[in-house]
């Protein structure tokens, strides 16, 4: 492509090594950002584990594989080696399906009294009282799990840090989408001049109407993870009567038409019971593993949320083909 304009050529190659200029900006951006998220885990990885609890599949997929090495040592290429395969899977998900249950119950327990902390600092500070005294006063108080927290707050605050700093140092060992959306709130209008009672006066009520919001939709999405365990359950009752109606009988016919002559070439003379049962079983793995994520998908938003249940389903349906089926 030639340009009739010697100028316009010149300004298009320089938009051209501006792009790339910035592109590659982003680029440098991105690698230092992951850098430094490598090395906050390097640092602390209890604390990243705490905020994101799929960096524990950084310590669990390598026991997994440990594990299913030592297995496959003992039990070879057999019929067991699924039991040696799932137990794999779930050494590999299960610490990662606890620290996110238990970082959500966590979580749950401080945003529950975070309302009633904003509302009463408002309170003290109207009474005529400094931030500081009134953070120091509530202090005392219970609070349930975000004592701990406010305790920390106010010894910050005795140490000279701004309200606001302390806020913010608040929000980011906490790392839950309300405080920091509360945070966020209170911080930007002290800094434009409004008043603070009046600024935690709206956060706790933002605070509170969210958790109601997020209460009835747990209410109402609760009946479809009732529903993904009933369909899961509904399917091993159905794999249950094929195996102990179907089968049975399909191997008996077998028995016989290769008794009678059928041959090894017919379908009911290679008919093999064990071929069945093994296919039920993982159609039976592979429903509870996915029913379970799109159980946590209905129920928290987030499949990350349906480890506990894949893990619960995976292992119910293992105890019924060992134990029943």
């Amino acid at each position: 492509m030639t340009y009739s304009n010697p100028e316009q050529s010149n300004q298009m190659d320089k938009n051209t090594l501006e792009a790339l200029e910035y592109e590659n900006m982003l680029m440098q951006i991105a690698k230092a950002k992951k850098w430094i998220q490598i090395r906050h885990f390097i640092k602390s990885p209890r604390e990243e584990l705490r905020k994101n609890p799929i960096y524990a599949l950084v310590f669990s997929i390598p026991i997994a594989l440990v594990f299913f090495t030592v297995g496959y040592y003992f039990i070879g290429f057999t019929p067991g080696l699924d039991s040696v395969v799932l137990f794999t899977f779930l050494i590999a998900i299960s610490p990662s399906g606890y620290l996110h249950y238990s970082q959500r119950q966590t979580i749950k327990k401080i945003e529950v009294y975070l309302p009633n902390f904003l509302r009463d600092v408002a309170e003290m500070n109207r009474s005529g009282m400094t931030l500081t005294k009134s953070v120091n006063t509530v202090a005392r108080g219970e609070y349930g799990a975000l004592t701990k927290e406010i305790k920390h707050i106010d010894a910050m605050l005795s140490w000279g840090i701004s309200f606001e700093e302390a806020l913010e140092k608040f929000a980011d060992r906490t790392a839950t989408s309300l405080i920091f959306r509360s945070v966020s709130l209170i911080n930007q209008a002290s800094r434009a001049g409004g008043n603070v009672a009046d600024v935690l006066e709206v956060a706790a009520e933002d605070a509170y109407s969210i958790k109601l919001l997020e209460r009835e939709r747990l209410g109402t999405m609760l009946i479809y993870v009732v529903i993904c365990y009933m369909a899961f359950f509904v399917f091993l009752f159905v794999i249950g009567i094929l195996s102990y109606s179907l089968i049975p009988v399909m191997a008996e016919a077998g028995t016989s038409a290769s008794d009678a002559g059928g041959g090894a070439e017919s379908f009911m003379g290679k008919f093999d019971p064990e071929v069945f049962y093994r296919l039920y079983f993982h159609a039976a793995l592979i429903q509870g593993i996915a029913s379970g994520l799109v159980a946590g998908q209905l129920g928290e938003g987030e499949w990350v949320g349906g480890l506990k249940h894949s893990v619960i389903m995976a292992l119910i349906a293992w105890v019924t083909f060992v134990l029943i089926i």
